[in-house]
């Protein structure tokens, strides 16, 4: 045993022996590798230097771009705001000879503005986006006291920046707005004017909807473009897709981009089309009072999503006596050719003790009066008159063979009141404007059949 052990011990240190590695072989390999291992890491730091100075670099020379574009603006403010016409056209794109056109035009109006003392040019920038040699800058003036924002676009070469046409192509990225009822499309530069598009309508058409019946109405789709030719145009009123312009491709409100003409514009059409699907698409026949009770619903219920006055007068006062939900049993009650003798079998009493504001169904009213015998239309234009009194009928045929006048009528007050005979007649003061000027007149209206016909 103890030989066997002997010989096992010497394989053992011959296998040592000859597997072994010399240590300064070992020192030289472990010296090589740290070696190379510092050089490694020394080229890396090496790169991310200098991937920090050129980014330091990019960044020092976009600040330099955008401080210059900050101070080429200024300065372009500066020469509308001391009247340099010079300067002026010296910011501008000297390539483009409509641009400059359009420059001195708008150097024209800001002079005008300034003489008038109602516009403050602040020069404050509200936005600034710079994409390599091109740029755009939302810039602030104050008109009336109200501030809004012109979008001016730039381009850089070796003469700075210049002022040049609005550039539709650098409008920004492309995104959507989305929820149940409703997607606002959009770029970048719209933003604002976008989120309170889609707020807007959001809450017009749930009130829209909570109103009248809406039926399967589509999710309305919006459309948000720099270069649409219109400021609001139905692009398929079915499908309910809705183009709009930009703002900023005229001037816009600084805080309120989605101002109060645009809010009236968009809310008119919305509006009527939510009619239109409450009624099934109903087609009021002219010069039937359907046609005044349509339109004036659709008023009416623009007003609701704005609350901007729309004088629909009439609806209005239905809506406080009766509720709200009396225009929606009117519209869906109404035929093509109805007349006011609806509202009594909506409202379920006689007319004469409805308490209603007939204002505006009055100047309407007179206002067919004169269209229908610009048109020749007698037979249709007889039947506004209560006939049965010979001497209305009479000086409504003189009336009549006077021909019509351009005239403009505003009913400033009304009065109800009984006849000897207790037939109810509205007695209505009406200030007519016309080419000899202003004038109040008194004009009589029976009640006929629950419609109200002129008696004087």
């Amino acid at each position: 045993m103890s030989r066997i052990r002997f010989e096992w011990n010497v394989e053992s240190q011959q296998v040592q022996r000859f597997d072994g590695e010399d240590a300064r072989a070992k020192r030289r390999r472990r010296r090589n590798l740290l070696l190379l291992a510092t050089l490694v890491l020394s080229l890396l730091a090496v790169i991310a230097l200098g991937l920090a100075l050129l980014r330091q670099r990019v960044h020092d020379v976009e600040t330099q771009y955008r401080q210059l574009l900050q101070d080429t603006v200024k300065a372009e403010v500066a020469t509308l705001r001391i009247g340099d016409l010079y300067s002026f056209l010296n910011t501008q794109n000297p390539d483009d000879s409509d641009w400059l056109a359009e420059q001195r035009r708008m150097f024209r109006r800001y002079s005008a503005l300034k003489a008038d003392g109602a516009i403050e040019l602040t020069g404050n920038i509200l936005a600034l986006e710079i994409d390599q040699s091109r740029a755009r800058v939302l810039v602030q003036e104050n008109i009336n006291g109200s501030p809004y924002a012109r979008l001016w676009f730039y381009q850089r070469s070796g003469a700075g920046w210049r002022h040049i046409a609005p550039d539709f192509s650098f409008w920004g990225e492309a995104s959507t707005l989305e929820s149940d009822k409703l997607a606002v499309n959009y770029r970048a530069a719209d933003q604002q004017f976008a989120r309170q598009v889609s707020a807007a309508l959001t809450a017009w058409i749930k009130l829209g909807c909570d109103l009248l019946d809406c039926g399967n109405l589509p999710r309305l789709t919006v459309d948000i473009e720099p270069n649409a030719e219109t400021h609001a145009l139905w692009v398929d009123e079915t499908a309910l897709r809705l183009r709009l312009r930009s703002p900023y491709v005229d001037i816009a409100r600084a805080d309120t981009p989605f101002d109060g003409q645009r809010q009236l514009l968009v809310s008119g059409m919305l509006a009527e089309r939510l009619v239109n699907a409450h009624g099934n698409s109903l087609m009021a026949q002219y010069p039937h009072d359907a046609s005044f009770l349509q339109r004036a619903s659709i008023a009416w219920l623009g007003e609701k999503f704005t609350r901007f006055d729309s004088g629909a007068l009439l609806m209005r006062s239905i809506a406080e006596k009766y509720g709200d939900d009396a225009i929606a049993r009117i519209l869906a009650q109404l035929s093509a050719t109805s007349d006011m003798s609806i509202l009594e079998v909506v409202i379920g009493q006689p007319l004469e003790d409805a308490e209603l504001d007939w204002r505006d169904f009055i100047a309407w009213r007179l206002t067919l009066e004169d269209e229908l015998i610009r048109e020749g239309r007698q037979d249709e234009w007889l039947k506004l008159y209560d006939t049965v009194d010979e001497s209305v009928r009479l000086a409504a045929y003189d009336r009549y063979s006077r021909g019509a006048t351009a005239r403009s009528y505003q009913v400033v007050d009304q009065v109800i009141w009984s006849r000897a005979n207790g037939w109810p007649q509205l007695r209505a003061t009406v200030q007519v404007r016309g080419g000899s000027g202003a004038a109040d007149e008194i004009i009589l209206f029976n009640l006929v059949n629950s419609v109200w016909k002129r008696a004087s």
